[in-house]
């Protein structure tokens, strides 16, 4: 996977980068499809903001997040990024054509069987 974190206005320290890097590897075991990512951060007077362009197979999901420090707008992000993430797979996982479950089948059966 391609990660590329890029900063506005101030240097952004090694942890910043180290806590970047641990939630897209996280991701990315979790939903299986990021290819690379983009992450941008920026500090301002007011607020900082943290945005992010996840690149997958056949889609690119954005996402962008402010709060007063960075870790704060990164969790933010994160989050954003995630549910959109889970959304996506949960497509993929829940086609129309799979199979029953065995379970809910069987307890059909004992029904059908306790009324006659």
């Amino acid at each position: 996977m391609n990660i590329k974190i890029t900063h506005r206005n101030a240097k952004v320290s090694d942890s910043i980068k180290e806590k970047v890097n641990d939630w897209l590897y996280n991701s990315q075991d979790r939903y299986e499809v990021i290819t690379s990512a983009h992450v941008i951060l920026e500090k301002n007077d007011r607020e900082d903001m943290a945005e992010a362009t996840i690149h997958i197979a056949g889609k690119d999901i954005f996402a962008k997040a402010s709060a007063d420090n960075l870790y704060a707008a990164l969790d933010a992000l994160a989050d954003k990024i995630d549910r959109q993430l889970d959304k996506i797979h949960q497509k993929h996982v829940s086609k129309k054509g799979t199979g029953r479950p065995e379970a809910a089948v069987d307890d059909a059966e004992v029904d059908e069987e306790a009324l006659a």
